[in-house]
């Protein structure tokens, strides 16, 4: 399913000037549709688990 710029936006809690800075770097997977952005959800998925990292809790303690 492709979906626009808005909706990767709110996805990633980005905004979209950010979100085309990505494009431009190509650091995010898309497509160009008649000089339109659109990005195929599950890969929008998939490039989020493969860029996300493990939260560490900062309260608990140091071995």
């Amino acid at each position: 399913m492709l979906i626009k710029i808005k909706e990767v936006a709110g996805m990633l809690a980005m905004n979209q000037t950010s979100i085309y800075k990505l494009v431009y770097r190509k650091a995010i997977p898309y497509v160009k549709i008649g000089g339109a952005l659109r990005f195929d959800k599950d890969k929008i998925i998939a490039w989020i688990n493969q860029n996300s990292c493990d939260m560490i809790n900062p309260k608990s303690k140091r071995l």
